[in-house]
């Protein structure tokens, strides 16, 4: 039995007051689906490779340090 034939048969188990919640979640799924997927920003990506590469968490505040060896403030 595949995916198709069991939910038919789940859904025709089902008493029909049921039914209307059922009818409600799947015209929510098909919103979901239809709704623009937002592209990540350039941003956002960058945070997501510094999160990865284990940067140092002062970096933002000592990047004189990190890029030209001056002390820490």
């Amino acid at each position: 039995m595949n995916k198709l034939e069991y939910l038919k048969k789940e859904i025709d188990s089902l008493p029909p007051s049921m039914l209307v919640a059922v009818e409600g979640f799947i015209k929510e799924l098909k919103q979901e689906t239809q709704k623009p997927q937002k592209t990540p920003s350039l941003l956002s990506k960058l945070a997501g490779y510094a999160i990865e590469d284990d940067l140092p968490a002062d970096l933002a505040e000592q990047h004189d340090h990190y890029l030209y060896g001056i002390s820490k403030k």
